[in-house]
């Protein structure tokens, strides 16, 4: 079981009986959990001798509604997100300079079922500080005096670094490994959807593949194509949109774990047999 399956299963624990109710059209814990993944990966520095820094405070701006909608789980939630991040930083092979924190903030101009999130490297030694490190890839070690101080031992992983990928390229492999099933789960009922090679398309009509009973949902309103063992989704056209982690798509990979939102409902994608 994978980073963000372990802690779906804590949020449907933390939320019980009110899982699919309390995120209908609202932004959704999983969706949280897979931008900060994200984050993770997209903002890691370069340091000396091959180790490379992850940030270690994450914060989420979420609009009234959503902010409200998740006040009652607020401090839980935040702790589960951190721990989610801190296992997921430690299965990369990646370094911390403390604890990971993640913190749910209100930003009013946002809309209903949008969220923003950011992140930077703090040094536990000096509360409210930010540490400049270098960015991935641009091989240059911080000016004498400034960016990263001495980082503390190296933890213990979770896993080893040989053979690691990053969720970027989780699709490809499934390209060569036959066994993988590739299975759409409709968050709340938990309906799992297997997926054909070819299109699937997901609507509320009577001809889609996969139906939803969303009043937001367009007849046919998404395209999930599987082809040589990897996955796109793809708008058709539809009246709302859709998002994929958060943000609004015309045409994505898919990657596992990844949280698709049309209308009022919310599909995870997976890979069951990687």
């Amino acid at each position: 079981m994978g980073v963000l399956q372990r802690f779906e299963r804590r949020l449907e624990g933390m939320v019980g009986l009110a899982f699919a109710r309390l995120f209908k059209g609202k932004v959704h814990p999983a969706e949280i959990a897979k931008a900060l993944t994200r984050e993770a990966d997209e903002q890691r520095s370069v340091l000396g001798e091959g180790r490379v820094l992850a940030p270690n405070v994450y914060d989420v701006r979420l609009g009234r509604a959503d902010f409200d909608n998740l006040a009652e789980w607020s401090e839980q939630l935040a702790a589960e997100l951190a721990d989610m991040v801190a296992e997921h930083v430690g299965a990369e092979g990646y370094q911390l300079f403390g604890e990971v924190q993640v913190r749910l903030e209100l930003d009013e101009s946002l809309p209903t079922g949008v969220f923003e999130v950011g992140s930077h490297v703090a040094d536990p030694a000096r509360p409210g500080s930010r540490v400049d490190a270098v960015p991935v890839g641009t091989g240059m070690p911080p000016p004498p005096g400034e960016g990263v101080p001495p980082l503390p031992p190296l933890r213990a992983r979770m896993a080893t670094d040989t053979g690691r990928q990053h969720p970027s390229s989780v699709v490809g492999r499934a390209g060569s490994n036959p066994g993988v099933t590739h299975v759409l789960v409709v968050d709340g009922p938990g309906t799992r959807h297997e997926l054909t090679t070819g299109r699937n398309v997901i609507g509320r009509g009577t001809d889609a593949d996969i139906r939803l009973p969303d009043t937001g949902v367009s007849r046919k309103h998404v395209d999930v194509v599987l082809d040589g063992g990897i996955a796109h989704v793809e708008d058709l056209g539809s009246t709302n949109g859709t998002l994929v982690n958060g943000r609004r798509i015309t045409r994505q990979a898919l990657a596992d774990g990844d949280v698709i939102r049309i209308g009022h409902s919310v599909l995870v994608y997976r890979q069951d047999g990687t």
